[in-house]
């Protein structure tokens, strides 16, 4: 049967002081109402692919001002190197590496090493809103990889504002740049190459984000949530038509969940 839903198994973990991490995020369609209702600690990406649909999912996250860090792993059936990879600032112990993971100071990779800072800031800090008056920040992005890197892209609210390459592959760099802003939201970095790993996956690294002011870009949003709800909608009508549950007090309890998610997409999307 279709029950329980992960959300259960999610609030069991942090009942025993666990972290979630949501995986396979292209085909779960829990995975914005774990997001909405605040069970997840991280996000797991690529896994094992660069530019999975999971890719998408987590920009729109984002832009709904759920503040969730990248991390990834090694998928089940051993076909990766992906890795994520965590600023700790203190004594490298466990402990202080989770605290680094939930605190969003992480980047993920299947091999290069990618560094951001804005303003100088590095992932999951968060920078001062320009309520609404434009205003330059200014960055860098550095590399440094076995594998040569083609590409280097600056992600804006969901969105590629700018990028260095295609040009000569390099091992490792430096890239400064300035961005004007206007609103709150948040800027990440993102690299790719031509070259293949050992497991014949294309070569990639990406960033977690820094924040600006609530890390939520208004208009954007709004499209963002707009895209949950209709998502939710679509799991709202299989699990009401197609789920299959051993009593009916089942598909209901799991009804009301997706329903308090979307309600929380609903009211950011302007629709109550």
């Amino acid at each position: 049967p279709d029950y329980p839903p992960i959300c259960y198994a999610c609030d069991d973990a942090k009942r025993q002081g666990g972290i979630v991490l949501w995986c396979h995020n292209g085909i779960g369609m829990e995975a914005p109402v774990t997001a909405a209702l605040g069970k997840l600690d991280a996000f797991n990406l690529f896994d094992p692919y660069w530019m999975d649909p999971e890719y998408d999912i987590w920009y729109h996250l984002l832009n709904c001002g759920i503040p969730l860090p990248a991390s990834t792993g090694t998928d089940w059936f051993i076909c990766s190197n992906n890795r994520v990879y965590v600023q700790a600032y203190q004594e490298f112990t466990y402990e202080n590496w989770l605290r680094g993971l939930q605190a969003g100071r992480t980047f993920i990779t299947n091999g290069p090493a990618l560094l951001l800072t804005v303003d100088g800031e590095m992932p999951g800090a968060r920078i001062d809103s320009p309520n609404g008056i434009p205003r330059k920040i200014s960055g860098e992005v550095s590399w440094h990889s076995h594998y040569p890197i083609n590409h280097i892209e600056l992600v804006h609210n969901g969105s590629v504002i700018q990028r260095k390459g295609p040009n000569k592959a390099s091992q490792s760099g430096a890239w400064t740049f300035d961005i004007e802003i206007e609103t709150d939201g948040w800027v990440a970095a993102r690299a790719y190459g031509d070259a293949r790993d050992s497991f014949a996956q294309a070569i990639y690294a990406h960033t977690s984000p820094v924040y600006i002011g609530t890390g939520r870009p208004n208009r954007i949003a709004q499209e963002s949530a707009a895209f949950f709800v209709r998502s939710i909608d679509d799991s709202i009508d299989w699990v009401s038509r197609i789920g299959k549950f051993t009593k009916n007090e089942q598909r209901e309890e799991v009804l009301h969940l997706f329903q308090e998610g979307r309600e929380v997409y609903a009211a950011l999307a302007g629709e109550v």
